[in-house]
C-alpha cells in the first residue's frame, strides 16, 4: 500500500469515517487537506504553511514548570479533576502571558516558589488571551477567583501603570490541568537549581518551559534530598516546610489549614531550618504560643545525657520548673525569655550538627511523642 493511502487510512480511522469527502462534508477537515509531507491526497490541498494540522497531530507534548507563592495560609493542596490556572502580563505592547501557547496534553509541573515541586498535571482545556484596558474591567473579571490577594496586587500594578500611561493593558491566560499531588515533594536539587530564586536571586520568573535534560530527572530518578544544614538558622527553608505539610496533607486527611512552625520559639532563638524543631500546628496556636517556652526544653537541658553543657544555668532552670506549666509563659516568668534565648545561643555553637538534633529531637519528643514517631517517616 502506498504512503499516501496508508495516510489516507489512518485519518479515517482516527476520524471514523470512511472516506475524506465526510471528513469534509462534518467540518472535520477544511476542504484542501494538506498531508505533512507536502504531499496530496487526490484533489484535496492547502498551502503547506496554512495548515499544522499534521504537526499538532504528531507533536510532542512540551513540559512546563508553574512556581506559586508559599503562603500555606491562603493554600491548601488537593488532587483536582480540573484545576484552574493563569498567567497575567501588564505591558504597552502585545506580549502575551508565556501559558498562552500551551497546547491539550502539555504537561504542567507545580511547584512552591522556595520549597520545590508538589504536583504535577495534564493540560485539558486552555482559552484564548483576554485583554484589559481598564480598572473597572479587570474587577469585574477577577469576582470569578477565589483569590482577592493576588488579584489586588496586580490591580494596584495595572494602576499604577495605568498612572503613567494609558497604553497599558492587562493580558490574562487561563487554563486548566487534572492535577495530582506528588508522592513526595521534589526539591531543587540537580538540575533544577536553575530554577530556585533562593539561590538565583533576581529570579522572577514564574513560568518555564523544562529543557529535555530537566524531563528526563524528573522522570527518572530526582533527588529528594533536602539542603544539609551546617549552621543553625531561625528562618524555616522552604522545602523543610514543603516536605513537613505535604505529608501531613496527603497521609493525614487534614481536615483545615495548618502552619508550620517552631516547637521552640523563633523569638528565643528555636532554630527552623532543622525537622526536630518544627511542628505542624493550627494558625490560632501558632498565634497563641508566641513566646511561650515548651517546658521540656529546660527539663531536657537538665536531663541526663545534656546537663554537663548547662551546669551554670542548672538553679535557674529548676526555679522555673518548680511549676507545673506544659508552657513557660513570659508573664510569669519574665528572666525565662533571655535564659533561652542564652541556652539557645550556646547550643548553637555546639560543634557536632548530630548532637544539636538530638537535643531539640528529645525536647520536642517529651512534649510530642506521637509527631516524633513520624518525623522519622518524613525524613
Amino acid at each position: 500500500m502506498s504512503k499516501k493511502k496508508k495516510q489516507n487510512r489512518k485519518i479515517r480511522n482516527r476520524h471514523g469515517t470512511s472516506t475524506l469527502k465526510e471528513l469534509i462534508n462534518k467540518g472535520e477537515l477544511s476542504q484542501f487537506h494538506h498531508l505533512s509531507d507536502g504531499n496530496y491526497i487526490g484533489g484535496l490541498t492547502m498551502p503547506k504553511e496554512k495548515s499544522n494540522h499534521w504537526k499538532q497531530e504528531d507533536e510532542k507534548p512540551r513540559s512546563f514548570l508553574i512556581k506559586r507563592n508559599n503562603s500555606f495560609r491562603n493554600l491548601k493542596k488537593n488532587n483536582f479533576k480540573k484545576k484552574g490556572y493563569f498567567e497575567i502580563t501588564i505591558s504597552k505592547i502585545k506580549r502575551n502571558p508565556p501559558s498562552h501557547k500551551l497546547k491539550m496534553h502539555d504537561i504542567i509541573f507545580i511547584a512552591e516558589t522556595s520549597g520545590g515541586i508538589y504536583a504535577k498535571g495534564e493540560v485539558i482545556e486552555t482559552f484564548s488571551v483576554d485583554v484589559f484596558t481598564s480598572i473597572e474591567e479587570v474587577l469585574d473579571y477577577s469576582k470569578q477567583f477565589n483569590d482577592d490577594t493576588y488579584w489586588l496586587d496586580k490591580i494596584r500594578l495595572f494602576k499604577d501603570k495605568l498612572s503613567s500611561d494609558s497604553n497599558y493593558k492587562l493580558r490574562c491566560h487561563r487554563y486548566f490541568i487534572n492535577q495530582k499531588l506528588l508522592k513526595r515533594t521534589i526539591p531543587y536539587n540537580g538540575p533544577l537549581k536553575e530554577y530556585d530564586a533562593s539561590i538565583k536571586r533576581g529570579l522572577a520568573s514564574i513560568f518555564f518551559e523544562l529543557k529535555e535534560k530537566d524531563i528526563k530527572y524528573l522522570n527518572e530518578n530526582p533527588d529528594y534530598s533536602l539542603k544539609q544544614v551546617k549552621k543553625l538558622d531561625s528562618k524555616i527553608p522552604g522545602d523543610l516546610r514543603l516536605k513537613i505539610y505535604s505529608f501531613f496533607n496527603q497521609n493525614y486527611s487534614i481536615g483545615h489549614l495548618i502552619d508550620i512552625d517552631h516547637f521552640v520559639p523563633k523569638s528565643v532563638g528555636g532554630p527552623g531550618n532543622i525537622i526536630e524543631n518544627l511542628v505542624p500546628i493550627g494558625l490560632s496556636l501558632n498565634r497563641y504560643k508566641s513566646d511561650s517556652i515548651p517546658r521540656s526544653f529546660f527539663e531536657v537541658a537538665i536531663s541526663q545525657d545534656f546537663k554537663r553543657n548547662f551546669k551554670v544555668f542548672e538553679k535557674e532552670i529548676l526555679k522555673l520548673l518548680k511549676n507545673n506549666e506544659k508552657f513557660i509563659l513570659k508573664k510569669n516568668h519574665p528572666n525565662s525569655i533571655h535564659l533561652a534565648r542564652t541556652m539557645n545561643t550556646l547550643i548553637s555553637e555546639w560543634k557536632k550538627m548530630d548532637e544539636i538534633k538530638k537535643f531539640y529531637l528529645e525536647v520536642n519528643k517529651k512534649f510530642n511523642p506521637e509527631y516524633v514517631e513520624l518525623i522519622y517517616k518524613v525524613k
